[in-house]
């Protein structure tokens, strides 16, 4: 229980890297594998009742891989022309300001926010790489890219 909010069932749970979510690209998969192991850091981390100022951490660091993330998919993305790299750069637009409003509204108000952080990251991770990622993936191996 944190602030009066049970972590039980599925919210409970880590966030799993899977092979299904590898696209091939070593840098790549590097850094989802990252982005899950700080996503279960910090779930694990508003469990066990951490500080406030660890929390915070958490989401900065969070907030940090992202953009470092995304500007690597981008530089890809733009190196060889992906067609849809003005969708994908709006969907990075989209979570990363998402993320830094969830950070924010942390720093503005209490602990609880940050319970909100895990299970919008899980989502987002997955949906991204599954419907997002694959797509670059693709357009990459077929051009003898990746």
């Amino acid at each position: 229980m944190m602030n009066g909010y049970p972590l039980e069932g599925p919210d409970a749970m880590d966030v799993v890297w899977s092979t299904k979510y590898s696209t091939g690209i070593q840098l790549i998969d590097e850094q989802h594998k990252e982005l899950f192991s700080e996503v279960n850091l910090l779930r694990r981390s508003i469990q066990e009742g951490a500080d406030r100022e660890a929390i915070g951490r958490l989401l900065e660091t969070i907030v940090d891989l992202s953009a470092q993330h995304f500007a690597t998919e981008e530089t890809f993305m733009s190196q060889y022309g992906y067609p849809d790299l003005i969708q994908h750069v709006a969907e990075h637009t989209s979570m990363l300001t998402s993320l830094q409003e969830l950070h924010a509204k942390f720093l503005e108000s209490h602990h609880t926010i940050a319970l909100m952080v895990p299970t919008f990251m899980e989502g987002w991770l997955k949906h991204h790489i599954s419907d997002g990622d694959f797509g670059f993936v693709t357009f990459l191996k077929a051009r003898g890219l990746a």
